[in-house]
């Protein structure tokens, strides 16, 4: 490649190499770079200002300086409320903390009577266990219960006097946990049994079995 315009070259490297050649003119510069006469321009004004540079020494600013750029630019505003936000959400965090690792643990109910519910001592559906003196009730499944479509077992207290008092659907997998109404705890006051009847899915309509008492289970000490 060859320029005829050796003045107009010699211009453009000067301006290449101090970096004031730039955009579209450089990159059209730059593909002119495959010419020896070109790269030898280029190299000799890298030549002649090599060295011109002038030395620097570092120079740390005046803290006033800092200081007038924060207020400029509003960044010191920024910075307190950014630290009040945090200071807020800090003690939101230790509040928690200190609700879920300083409140006493909930006591441990322990059973206080039992009743399995089977088809025969191999063939266990469901182990009932009254917690607490009849705080809560806890039903596990051990096996699955035979049932139609659109039926559900309900579990009833049977009182020694007066009629049967539910104690809800029983459950078709894994435990449930249920807390005892008043009129449960009494119903079971004295009670000596529990039975499962077939109802519909919702459980009885009327508030007493419907449906046949396919079991009678005794309730006997834990």
């Amino acid at each position: 490649m060859k320029v005829s315009n050796r003045e107009l070259l010699d211009r453009l490297s000067a301006e290449y190499v101090l970096g004031t050649l730039r955009g579209n003119a450089r990159r059209h510069f730059e593909r002119w770079l495959v010419s020896p006469q070109v790269r030898e321009m280029v190299n000799s004004w890298e030549q002649r200002l090599a060295g011109l540079e002038p030395s620097l020494q570092k120079i740390t600013p005046p803290a006033r300086v800092w200081q007038g750029i924060e207020g400029r630019l509003e960044l010191g505003r920024a910075r307190r409320s950014t630290v009040r936000w945090l200071a807020i959400a800090a003690s939101v965090l230790l509040a928690v903390f200190a609700i879920f690792t300083l409140r006493p643990p909930s006591p441990v109910l322990v059973a206080t009577q039992r009743a399995t519910i089977e088809a025969d001592p191999q063939t266990i559906y469901w182990r009932v266990e009254l917690l607490g003196n009849n705080q809560e009730l806890s039903v596990k499944v051990l096996a699955t219960h035979p049932l139609e479509s659109g039926k559900a077992h309900e579990l009833w207290i049977l009182p020694v006097q007066g009629n049967p008092v539910s104690l809800g659907l029983l459950p078709v997998s894994g435990t449930q946990r249920l807390v005892l109404s008043a009129g449960q705890r009494a119903a079971l006051a004295g009670a000596r049994q529990l039975a499962v009847s077939v109802e519909p899915t919702g459980g009885s309509p009327t508030g007493l079995p419907t449906g046949p008492v396919i079991h009678v289970a005794p309730l006997s000490p834990a």
